[in-house]
């Protein structure tokens, strides 16, 4: 994913949340199927990389206020 995309957890979750939809009524169609899966896989593994990024600065901070 490019670095000067500005994406939120918020954004890639709701971009999800919309192209799963999609997928479920049928909206999306053979030709553009590979290519949402693909946006779809990109959202996914920035979600995780976001939540482990929170989660290891909340786990330092609690660390630091010595409450770990």
């Amino acid at each position: 994913m490019p670095k000067e995309e500005k994406l939120t957890y918020e954004a890639a979750a709701e971009e999800l949340d919309v192209i799963l939809e999609r997928m479920k009524s049928g909206e999306i169609g053979v030709d553009e199927l590979a290519e949402k899966v693909e946006r779809a896989s990109k959202l996914i593994k920035y979600c995780y990389e976001r939540l482990d990024q929170t989660e290891k600065k909340v786990d330092q901070i609690l660390k630091d206020l010595g409450l770990e």
